[in-house]
């Protein structure tokens, strides 16, 4: 990581390359929700020899900090090739939007290789099909792309699909609500995310109203899916045991 201290971040912005610097501090929670995201865009841009991204704890730094006016966290700089002035980053904060804007500066074609998703992105098409008339348990997220409390619960609601991956009596999904605004309307969808549960062939779900951590979906879910599933993915010591055999062994 660049900024580890000043020296390496003066040779960087020596105006020989793109770079994008991101300004954070260690107790901001924001600035906790970005690393996924930011380290795997710095490591695509790795081979590229004209881009760096980086990062300077402004905390430690902050004479870094000052130099380029950053007074909030985390604050994101681009330096143009040819430049030692910073302009304000302002565009959005997922992979495509960083790995788009540095392509369209330095003029790279760099790719970021999608993960596979463990959590099932419905439409209008086939939300009937693969909820209502399931036989699955279903939580469902009704989320905006632009929105940044869906960006935060993302990485734990992408974990808790891997958790349940299978499971074939559970089924983990989310809906651009305003991409299918339908869908959206016809559960009142006003707020986002929003997440309901929808038991085996129902169309009336309840609210998901547990925490929004990891374990608290996987207790609800164990819950009313009658799983037997840890938060590391492993099966419970409940998993696959016979009552009758319980009581004769009690």
């Amino acid at each position: 990581r660049e900024g580890a201290d000043a020296r390496p971040l003066r040779w960087v912005l020596d105006g020989s390359k793109h770079v994008l610097i991101k300004f954070y501090a260690p107790w901001c929670a924001h600035c906790k929700s970005m690393p996924p995201t930011y380290e795997t865009v710095a490591t695509a841009f790795k081979k590229a020899d004209n881009v760096v991204v980086a990062e300077v704890d402004a905390d430690s730094h902050k004479e870094l900090g000052s130099k380029y006016g950053v007074t909030v966290f985390p604050t994101l700089k681009y330096f143009a090739k040819g430049s030692t002035e910073p302009e304000d980053y302002k565009g959005g904060r997922s992979e495509d939007d960083f790995v788009n804007f540095l392509n369209e500066k330095a003029d790279t074609n760099v790719r970021v290789a999608k993960a596979p998703s463990y959590v099932a992105a419905l439409t209008e098409a086939d939300f009937d099909a693969e909820v209502i008339h399931s036989k699955k348990h279903a939580i469902v997220e009704f989320y905006a792309p632009w929105c940044g409390h869906c960006k935060q619960l993302a990485p734990t609601y992408e974990e808790v699909g891997a958790i349940f991956e299978g499971e074939d009596n559970v089924l983990i999904a989310k809906v651009d609500a305003t991409a299918n605004a339908e869908v959206a309307s016809r559960y009142n969808v006003k707020g986002y995310p929003t997440l309901f549960y929808f038991p085996p062939g129902s169309d009336e779900p309840e609210d998901y109203s547990n925490g929004r951590d990891k374990a608290s979906f996987v207790e609800f879910i164990n819950e009313h899916a009658g799983t037997h599933r840890t938060v590391d993915g492993e099966l419970t010591a409940e998993a696959g045991r016979v009552e009758e055999i319980d009581v004769i062994i009690s």
